[in-house]
């Protein structure tokens, strides 16, 4: 249905793409995925202890001071060759979102650990200290993490939703068009320099067979029996050009539902068709609410530090220190 592609960003969901194998000291850039929307309800965290959490690595609860969490977040979640102030910004958005996760409890998927390494919902990590001892140069990130240790974006005096993602389009979409909550720090911000990513626009091709019996299995209120063309009609749109809602086969669809169903980069797509099969143009690879790693790549490169990047990014918010 797609062709494999071996530059970019990596995986975002397991639903969305085949695996791609990178070296040992180049991650790619990910995505964080959350299983429901963040909450915008301010949560206590003057009495919880963040010097040390519990993950779930590989399904084993495993303790680990904060910081070292964070350098192996960082590590697994952009690549090692990005400006410093991007690696910065990515160090303080995954301590936040860390935090974030912890201040809300233990969830049901992993009871027994605060995070885990499972992107889908938490974030991607790395043995630092593994790697390292294997050859690989996780310096910058090390340093990166050093320079900003302990700090953390904050609304209200509570820790933000600091989710990230890959690349979005000309802009960032909002918490509340992809997700349905109204978030201050989550609104769509202009967001330059996505094309640097050799995949910023992607197209997928489904046949007509696989596409009518994917669409009966997920969306059996829609009538696909016609010809492609026929198949999508009006859509909804956010300001940053991904579809909130469309017209398939009749019924009423969510953009999210349509790339999780056909494995897309992202929601941002238009359409071609012809007898036999569809092909989805999608621009961006993620979900494209928060900080976008291409985007704090532009901004580095054009001089703004990572404080910069990250009050463009999340609007509103606070640089605090734990």
């Amino acid at each position: 249905m797609r062709k494999l592609l071996l530059t970019g960003c990596g995986l975002v969901l397991i639903l969305y793409l085949l695996p791609v194998f990178w070296p040992a000291d180049q991650a790619e850039p990910r995505t964080a995925e959350t299983v429901s929307a963040p909450q915008d309800t301010p949560a206590d965290i003057q009495n919880i202890d963040y010097s040390t959490v519990t993950v779930e690595i590989d399904g084993v609860p495993t303790e680990l001071p904060l910081e070292t969490y964070v350098a192996g977040v960082v590590a697994a979640e952009i690549p090692n060759d990005f400006p410093e102030e991007a690696i910065r910004a990515q160090a303080v958005a995954a301590r936040t979102y860390a935090v974030y996760k912890l201040s809300r409890g233990r969830p049901d998927v992993h009871p027994d650990a605060d995070l885990c390494d499972d992107y889908h919902h938490c974030a991607a990590y790395r043995d630092i200290a593994v790697e390292t001892a294997a050859g690989s140069d996780y310096s910058r990130v090390q340093r990166a993490v050093e320079d900003t240790a302990g700090q953390i974006l904050t609304y209200d005096s509570a820790p933000i939703a600091a989710v990230f993602h890959c690349v979005s389009g000309p802009r960032t979409e909002s918490a509340k068009d992809v997700w349905g909550e109204d978030i201050p720090y989550l609104q769509s911000e202009v967001s330059p320099g996505g094309s640097a990513y050799s995949a910023y626009e992607d197209a997928v091709t489904v046949s007509a067979d696989d596409f009518r019996q994917a669409v009966a299995d997920a969306f059996p209120a829609a009538d696909v029996s016609g010809a492609p063309e026929t198949w999508f009609k009006a859509s909804v749109r956010s300001a940053a050009g991904g579809i909130i809602t469309v017209q398939l086969g009749g019924a009423t669809v969510e953009g999210t539902a349509v790339r999780e169903l056909f494995g897309l980069q992202s929601t941002n797509f238009t359409i071609t068709t012809d007898e036999d099969s569809i092909t989805f143009h999608t621009i961006g690879y993620g979900h494209g609410v928060g900080l976008s790693q291409y985007g704090a790549k532009y901004m580095a490169e054009q001089g703004a530090d990572y404080q910069e990047i990250l009050a463009h990014y999340y609007r509103g918010s606070t640089l605090s220190t734990l």
